[in-house]
Parts: C-alpha cells; structure tokens; sequence
C-alpha cells in the first residue's frame, strides 16, 4: 500500500543558480510572489498556493484551512547550486471522499437496503475528480515556484 501511495504523490526537483542563503534571501525579498512560503525548519518549508478552487480558498492566510500546499527541502550542492526537492503530499479530503461512501455503502448492506448500482460506480469516479483537480493545482503551484526560483 506505501508504494501505491509513494507512485501517487507529485515529486519534483529544481536547481537553483545559488547558494541556500543566496535563495532565502531572494523569497525574503520579493513582494511578487504568486504562492505563499513557510519555514518549517532550517532548510524544510511548505509552499501554499493563494488561489485554490478545488478547496474553494482564495489569498487566504489561515491556520486552518491552507488549500492546495508543497513541501520542499534545500541541499546545497558542490558547485554552488541549491538542488530543492518539492513533494505534494496525500490530501486528507481523498481520505474522507474514500472512506464516507465506503462506510454508507457498507452499512447500506448490513441493514439489507438495495444498494444503488449509481452509486457503486460514482464512487471511484469522483474520487478521481477530486484527485486530478487537486493534482493540477499542485502542478500549478510547484511550476509558480519553479518559475520564481528560476527568474534572476
């Protein structure tokens, strides 16, 4: 099941022309950005993006609800270069979209009732809506970044 999971997330590696610092101190400074950055620790960080319609956010800065979001981590490489390594993990709501169906169509049939045959194939098919529009927004994200960490 891990390796299913692990062929499932979005990977993807940038080289930066410069230093771990050379980096931080370009995000720190730019007002232009089209994503939003967070440090998680010394060279980890999470990127959100400002407009999210799959999960209906729109420049938000909450702590609650931070939409369509990436993960990355610095290594400096030995000729000057910063090699960033962005993932996007399994969204939670793909959990629940699986699970509650699940759960209704099970205890549809403990309970005897006739089980729509709608239903059964509707299942898998919105949770793949949900997974590819998710997915697109990632892509977006991780290509702003990769737009904004490639311009001079």
């Amino acid at each position: 099941m891990k390796e299913l999971i692990e062929k499932l997330l979005l990977k993807e590696s940038i080289e930066f022309n410069g230093s771990i610092a050379e980096l931080k101190e370009k995000i720190e400074v730019s007002t232009e950005q089209k994503f939003r950055l967070e440090w998680i620790s010394e060279n980890d960080f999470k990127i959100l993006s400002k407009i999210s319609l799959g999960t209906f956010i729109l420049n938000s800065n909450s702590k609650y609800f931070e939409g369509i979001k990436g993960f990355g981590k610095l290594k400096e490489l030995k000729n000057g270069k910063t090699k960033i390594d962005l993932i996007a993990k399994l969204r939670i709501e793909l959990y629940f979209i699986a699970i509650i169906p699940l759960l209704i169509l099970v205890g549809s049939f403990l309970n005897g009732e006739k089980i729509p045959l709608l239903s059964i194939f509707l299942i898998p098919f919105v949770i793949l809506w949900f997974w590819v529009i998710y997915r697109f927004e990632e892509k977006m994200l991780f290509r702003k970044f990769r737009n904004f960490t490639m311009t001079e």
